[in-house]
């Protein structure tokens, strides 16, 4: 059983700092537009007023409220989800178009708010932002929470996103999905931006999905969220000796939490190449995403996977694999393996046997051996070798 933990420090994002605002004035008139601080918190008028405390009359966009608070997260400087046709909206709904926010007057469905017969339904609120990095926490409602050894293993992620150079908001980008982003997200991003400087990988919108607690919980939480079944040995392995506790076998909650809670959040922010949505998992991430591949459906249609724990739960998911139908598998384009010749055997045949049988049900699969690495050393080159496969320009 091979286990490595590859704890990174991942670097802050930083953002402009804006000219301060003047300070609120109770006696003053503010017309739309204008913008004062409050205790330190900028906020922008929507309409006229006066005396109308900012921090105690505040909301958004079609709030009534007077007063907008300025956080560059969010709308209105952010952009917001993109303007769809085919999507109903409700009154007060916020929408971009071409780097400009819109507010929905009343319901609509296919009115462009840009064009100029669009203003009757949408209110144009001005120009907007998107983010080319941030971060978020996001709570799972699919995933269970646990106590463990005066710890808490939460269903709270840090989703990491960063969007290509030139991003254009029309554009429908793939979005790769990285596992264990906490761990592996400086070697991914250094990989994926050299090869996207360098041209010769299509652009893409990366998410990386990290762990915000200790580092203790982190480590338990990967086999909570990453193991397909429930495994008496992996329960031993974390010193678990509760009956009633099951940490592993969490995986099927946890790709319910991507594709039900995660991906809708991020693809209605921005168009996306759903079809080419990928997936990036590394170790026990990287059973995981080959656990996607089986049992997923369409949910992925690229798969990188590097260094795979097959040997979780003595080799189950190769048998699951065995009995899953061709059909299972129509909407995968592509899955690419990997692993470090020096991690020996017999996880070298495990991975192997496991890229054949996918192959077998009609996917079409690439397979990478690393000379001179071993399990904690393949992730240095492994992102590389799997977006030059899965994502050439």
């Amino acid at each position: 059983m091979i286990r490595s933990i590859w704890w990174l420090a991942l670097g802050l994002l930083a953002g402009g700092v804006a000219q301060a605002a003047p300070d609120w004035r109770g006696d003053q008139v503010y017309r739309a537009g204008d913008t004062v601080t409050v205790a330190g918190v900028d906020y922008r008028a929507q309409w006229w007023t006066q005396g109308q405390d900012p921090a105690s009359h505040v909301g958004g966009l079609g709030s009534g409220q007077p007063w907008l608070v300025l956080d560059p997260a969010q709308p209105p400087l952010a952009c917001g989800d993109v303007w769809r046709a085919d999507r109903a909206y409700a009154g007060n709904a916020v929408v971009s178009r071409h780097g400009r926010n819109y507010l929905a007057n009343w319901w609509t469905q296919g009115h462009d708010p840009q064009p100029a017969a669009g203003r009757e339904v949408w209110r144009d609120v001005g120009p907007c932002d998107y983010l080319a990095d941030y971060a978020f926490t996001m709570t799972s409602q699919r995933v269970r929470p646990l106590a463990f050894k005066g710890d808490t293993l939460s269903a709270a992620y840090r989703i990491h996103v960063s969007l290509p150079p030139g991003f254009q908001p029309d554009t429908a980008y793939p979005v790769l999905y990285v596992l264990d982003w906490s761990l592996i997200g400086a070697l991914v991003t250094a990989q994926y931006q050299a090869l996207r400087d360098a041209g010769r990988v299509v652009p893409l919108i990366v998410v990386g999905i990290a762990c915000p607690d200790s580092d203790f919980a982190c480590e338990a939480r990967r086999s909570r969220d990453f193991s397909p079944t429930y495994w008496p040995l992996e329960e031993a392995y974390l010193g678990n000796d509760d009956p009633e506790l099951r940490i592993s076998g969490g995986g099927p909650a946890f790709l319910a939490f991507l594709r039900d809670e995660l991906i809708p959040r991020i693809e209605t922010r921005y168009l996306s190449d759903a079809a080419a949505r990928g997936l990036h998992g590394t170790s026990m991430s990287g059973l995981f995403a080959s656990y996607a591949l089986v049992a997923g459906g369409n949910t992925f249609g690229r798969y990188l996977i590097n260094s795979p724990s097959l040997w979780y739960d003595d080799n189950s998911l190769v048998t699951r694999a065995q009995l899953a139908l061709a059909a299972d598998f129509a909407g995968v384009q592509r899955a690419f393996f990997s692993m470090g010749v020096d991690e020996g055997e017999p996880y070298l045949s495990d991975t192997a046997v496991f890229a054949a049988l996918i192959g077998a049900k009609g996917v079409p699969v690439a397979e990478q051996v690393f000379p001179g690495m071993d399990h904690g050393h393949a992730p240095l080159v492994a992102t590389e070798a799997g977006l030059l496969d899965s994502y050439p320009r």
